[in-house]
């Protein structure tokens, strides 16, 4: 039987955080357990819900990418997925694999890859 996917969704307009929650909220298998307006509190709400994914948006500046670095590294188990919304992909990273890119990913797509058990490919 699979577990639920704890997810948190960190920074981005709220529409769209309030959109993919709503989305995700149907999923069987995954819990948005916290919604982050500010990059700021990613570090602290990691600490307090041990998520498996943190969902951001993908454009970012050079300190946000340098910041987000750092995180990665104090926590390797959290996956990170980046929504590029205008390009119909997204980014994976977590600290022990290196990035993968997934094209026009449908959301039923997304939410079954977020369901399934990816024990650090």
């Amino acid at each position: 039987m699979a577990s639920t996917k704890r997810i948190i969704l960190a920074d981005g307009s709220r529409l769209l955080r309030e959109m993919l929650h709503h989305v995700l909220a149907k999923a069987e298998y995954l819990e948005v357990v916290q919604e982050l307006p500010q990059l700021a509190a990613l570090g602290p709400a990691i600490r307090r819900f041990d998520p498996e994914w943190v969902i951001l948006p993908l454009a970012f500046d050079q300190d946000a990418h340098n910041w987000l670095r750092s995180c990665m590294a104090d926590f390797p188990s959290v996956r990170f997925l980046f929504l590029s919304a205008g390009q119909k992909q997204i980014r994976m990273r977590w600290q022990v694999s290196c990035e993968e890119i997934y094209p026009d990913l449908s959301l039923r797509e997304l939410i079954q890859f977020l369901e399934k058990d990816r024990q650090h490919i």
